[in-house]
């Protein structure tokens, strides 16, 4: 049983460490949906201020101005779609930390029904080993055992 013990403890703490990679995991994803959502507000608010300035001096910096406002347009799709692929790996991410913690909360039940039927059953067995009339039958079972 104590082996039992020590195999579900080396398998809590391998839990331990799978969840705190989860949510390590989960950590870098959110960073990395924040950063992506705050280039796209960058790049939105860029393209608000290229249409802002309604003095184009001449044609040639008219030219630029439409240029750029079309890249940048371009830019926020590309963002717009790199913004749902990380809300996507944040959703997944999440989903993972949450499977993690509830597999090392049942691991760590287990430990500790395992540590308190361990315990109990030493408790047993001390109650047991003190009572005079269970040692004279466990000593009359050991001498017809000998017998054979």
């Amino acid at each position: 049983m104590k082996q039992r013990v020590r195999g579900v403890r080396r398998v809590l703490k391998v839990r331990d460490t799978q969840k705190r990679l989860k949510e390590l995991a989960l950590l870098q994803a959110g960073s990395h949906c924040a950063s992506m959502e705050d280039s796209a507000k960058r790049i939105k608010r860029l393209h608000a201020e290229t249409h802002r300035s309604e003095t184009a001096v001449t044609a040639g910096s008219l030219a630029a101005m439409m240029e750029l406002s079309d890249r940048l347009l371009e830019a926020s799709d590309v963002v717009e779609v790199s913004v749902q692929n990380a809300m996507q790996n944040l959703a997944a991410a999440e989903r993972q930390n949450l499977a993690a913690q509830v597999i090392h909360d049942g691991t760590e039940r287990l430990l500790k029904s395992k540590v308190s039927m361990l315990r109990k059953m030493d408790a047993r067995q001390a109650d047991y080993s003190g009572n005079m009339l269970y040692n004279i039958v466990n000593y009359q079972n050991k001498e017809r055992s000998d017998d054979w």
